[in-house]
């Protein structure tokens, strides 16, 4: 194995770590939790995890040989800014979409292979599903993620579909999902001009995303989406709902205040 390789998997099992510890509380994970979460073995988690206690990322938790994320993580998410601007341009859509439906909406982005909950709003005091801010899936699950598949080059979207395969079959459903169902809901969202979830992944639950191509060089591309019960999903409403929210987003989406 050369050392570039190994690098490579090295910074690879890092990301990895901070992925895990990112999911747990402040009372964070022992060493041997973490090499089981990550699916290696416990030495080559060590090296890793020791790596990010240098640098700040990761630290030690208050119950003894537990880690959790370290202080260096919150100060560069401080410093990376470039979402804010858009994120507060779609923020009063989202918010007046909230007010008149009722519904929790949430807006997605990229990272990778996985989509990420960067901003979330919600008005109503029922009880519904909620991922939360930093929350994500893999690219494909759902549709906000679906929404920015179909945003991309079919070759591009293509291979990141092909390389969550794997985790299409681990990742909770209701049904069975898999890249041929994926892709097909991609080349659906390119024809309809937003993706549908028929109750894939939550119990009586669909969701509608809706893309929201970048504007310019600054911006990336987002997806603005929500859940709804699927007794509410018929043609009819899909459509009459999707035009609410292109009017609550308004200019975000036309350009034109």
């Amino acid at each position: 194995m050369t050392a570039s390789h190994t690098s490579s998997l090295n910074a690879e099992r890092a990301l990895e770590i901070l992925l895990v510890l990112g999911e747990v509380g402040p009372e964070g994970l022992s060493l041997s939790e973490i090499s089981e979460r990550i699916g290696g073995g416990k030495s080559a988690a060590h090296r890793s995890l020791t790596a990010l206690l240098k640098k700040g990322f990761a630290e030690a938790a208050g119950r003894y040989g537990h880690y959790r994320l370290g202080p260096a993580v919150p100060m560069l998410a401080r410093r990376q800014e470039r979402l804010e601007p858009q994120i507060q341009l779609i923020r009063p859509g989202m918010t007046e979409f909230a007010r008149r439906t009722g519904f929790t909406v949430y807006l997605m982005v990229q990272a990778g292979v996985d989509a990420v909950c960067v901003e979330m709003v919600s008005r109503s005091s029922r009880r519904q599903f909620t991922m939360g801010v930093g929350a994500r899936v893999p690219m494909g699950v759902a549709a906000g993620s679906v929404s920015l598949l179909s945003m991309l080059p079919e070759e591009g979207a293509t291979r990141i579909v092909e390389a969550n395969a794997e985790r299409y079959a681990n990742h909770p459903s209701l049904r069975h999902v898999d890249v041929a169902i994926v892709s097909g809901q991609v080349a659906a969202a390119r024809e309809r001009g937003y993706a549908v979830n028929m109750g894939y992944y939550l119990p009586g639950e669909g969701g509608l995303g809706l893309p929201v191509p970048r504007r310019g060089l600054y911006e990336v591309n987002v997806a603005v989406s929500f859940n709804a019960p699927l007794e509410l999903m018929n043609d009819i409403w899909i459509e009459a709902t999707i035009g609410v929210l292109r009017e609550c987003l308004g200019e975000v989406l036309t350009g034109v205040p």
